[in-house]
């Protein structure tokens, strides 16, 4: 009897979600060595089952596609975490108190001059700053409990670090340090004296650069453990955006170069359990130019697509601004209190600047690399659209770039981003993680404006979601619960519930969004014969619970490639 035609894996009495071009609904699935081979009934799938065939009873249990996390810095969230880091986030911690005994109690464990580093911290959690907008952050917080030795804690954001006195030190930094292009330091309004709060990568980096790296082993073992994470949590793939050498000087180099090598590592040893997508970043970590993609696209001799369905490289990553929380987005109205942000990129106007991130695109597009932005303001947004429609204009190739995070976006931009095919990455966690704060930053009106998300899906734009962690916890559940009822995790206030997506549309940014976003929606995304067998099981039924509770679904088996990564409770 020729074995070859039975299967290696029958999944059986199931609720499949094939998001299919129909969304159909099947019962079973049949998979063969690393691929999907039937979609169909109970009886359809059992009249392939051989004796070595493994059968798992579903019992009624939810089959999506395995989830694309199409935008998740894995590589820095895996370093960011304990033990290499202080876990800062909420609820982790609640008060400047929190976060003073835990740096405490991590310098009494180093030697005099070691760093402490931290991660998570969000000021509209901290219960000394809620409700006095006049508190502010400052070294001599950390100074009394960190004298000697060098602190430097990133806020959930990761464009904001707070350092003491001695990291000030050794970074050079004092009254008479100008302030960076493209980044601020923060200085007291009465002495002219830092305060020890950094924002956005070229301030932040001036730090950063002086933490001693994780070794290539510790990366690796740190990436392995976050992937098995994410397996836990139903996702097969992910897009990491921005590793390479311009990553190299920050977080220790878990943004560096040395992390693909690591990514390699795990893939030659058959430890790459979630398929790796990276946007290669060019250029110092936040502030990359022209210059940075003329001196190195040229001598790489690949384009964008190199690797295999494991592992690959998918384009490069440009920021264009900041973010709200640091007044740094690009915005055409006022923040409250003023200013408007701008592009952080080489050029002393905003015409300059403008010019330098439409000739990054094009130079980029012109050598056949996706090109990925990071835009929130809606001047950025149009900025990097006026630059994807003249290069795509000039030269068509259909190479799928995207919008990254989108917060401002206008109804015109949206109508441009669809018309020309452009990517629109979306990260639905973050709404429900800072609306609240600001409505101090732009105004309560604004903020109900911000995220629109059901504008850009009915609009036609291609959507895929992600969770930008470390900036949110890569719970994609959370994702689609938010999306659906647009709730802050503070107050529970509902904003802009006129920008609410379906379930079934939350998925797709999750699935077949983020498939083709990879330009691999031909090999996975969705459950069909001959695609990839990347699956994962839920305990409830997604579509029909209440959408209050999706949070409390869980993640019962992850299949990627064919293989079982994740099993619990099936």
């Amino acid at each position: 009897m020729n074995t070859s035609l039975f299967l290696d894996v029958a999944l059986l009495n199931g609720n499949v979600l094939t998001m299919d071009g129909a969304l159909s609904v099947k019962m079973a699935v049949g998979i063969q060595s690393n691929k999907i081979t039937a979609v169909g009934t109970d009886d359809q799938i059992k009249s392939l089952i051989g004796g070595a065939t493994e059968v798992i009873d579903l019992d009624g249990k939810t089959v999506l596609p395995g989830i694309n996390d199409s935008h998740a810095h894995t590589a820095l969230w895996a370093g960011t975490r304990p033990p290499f880091i202080l876990d800062l986030a909420y609820p982790a911690v609640h008060s400047i108190r929190d976060i003073q005994e835990a740096v405490r109690q991590r310098v009494e464990a180093l030697r005099p001059g070691e760093w402490v580093r931290g991660t998570g911290w969000d000021a509209g959690y901290l219960e000394e700053c809620v409700g006095d907008s006049g508190f502010r952050l400052d070294r001599r917080l950390l100074d009394g409990v960190s004298p000697d030795n060098p602190v430097a804690l990133v806020d959930f954001s990761l464009h904001t670090l707070w350092v003491n006195s001695r990291a000030l030190e050794l970074a050079g930094i004092n009254r008479d340090t100008p302030q960076p292009t493209g980044g601020g330091i923060e200085k007291d309004e009465r002495t002219g004296e830092p305060t020890g709060i950094l924002r956005e990568f070229a301030a932040e980096n001036l730090v950063m650069g002086l933490i001693p790296a994780l070794t290539r082993a510790q990366k690796r073992e740190a990436i392995a453990a976050a992937l098995a994470e994410m397996s836990a949590l139903g996702i097969t793939s992910t897009t990491d955006p921005a590793l390479g050498s311009g990553g190299d000087n920050y977080q220790g180099g878990l943004l560096g170069s040395d992390c693909i090598g690591a990514y390699q590592d795990l893939l030659d040893e058959g430890r790459l359990k979630v398929r790796v997508n990276i946007l290669y970043l060019f250029g110092q970590y936040g502030a990359n130019s022209l210059a940075d993609l003329q001196a190195a696209l040229p001598q790489l001799g690949f384009h964008s697509g190199f690797g295999n369905e494991k592992l690959q490289i998918g384009g490069v990553k440009i920021f264009a601004d900041g973010t709200p929380p640091n007044r740094t987005a690009w915005m055409s109205e006022d923040y409250l209190g003023g200013g408007r942000g701008s592009l952080m990129l080489p050029g002393a106007t905003d015409e300059e600047r403008t010019w330098e991130l439409e000739r990054m695109i094009r130079y980029a597009h012109g050598r056949g690399f996706q090109v990925g932005v990071h835009c929130i303001g809606d001047l950025a947004i149009g900025a990097a659209i006026a630059g994807f429609v003249k290069a795509e204009t000039e030269e068509p190739r259909g190479l799928r770039h995207c919008l990254m995070h989108v917060d401002f976006m206008t109804a015109e931009q949206a109508a441009l981003a669809a018309q020309y095919g452009l990517g629109v990455n979306i990260t639905p966690t973050l709404p429900w993680t800072i609306s609240d704060q600001l409505v101090d930053v732009v105004g309560l009106e604004r903020v109900g404006r911000e995220w629109p998300y059901r504008l850009i899906v009915d609009t036609g734009c291609r959507v895929s979601a992600s969770s930008d962690a470390p900036c949110t916890y890569p719970s994609w559940l959370q994702g689609v619960q938010s999306a659906v009822l647009r709730e802050s995790k503070g107050t529970g206030n509902v904003y802009s519930p006129d920008q609410r997506l379906t379930v079934s549309e939350a998925l797709c940014a999750y699935t077949v969004g983020g498939a083709w976003q990879d330009g691999r929606e031909r090999v996975k995304g969705s459950i069909e014969p001959g695609k990839l067998a990347d699956l994962c099981v839920l305990d409830q039924d997604i579509l029909t619970v209440d959408p209050h509770e999706i949070t409390g679904i869980n993640n019962v088996m992850t299949i990627m490639d064919g293989e079982i990564v994740y099993r619990s409770g099936l």
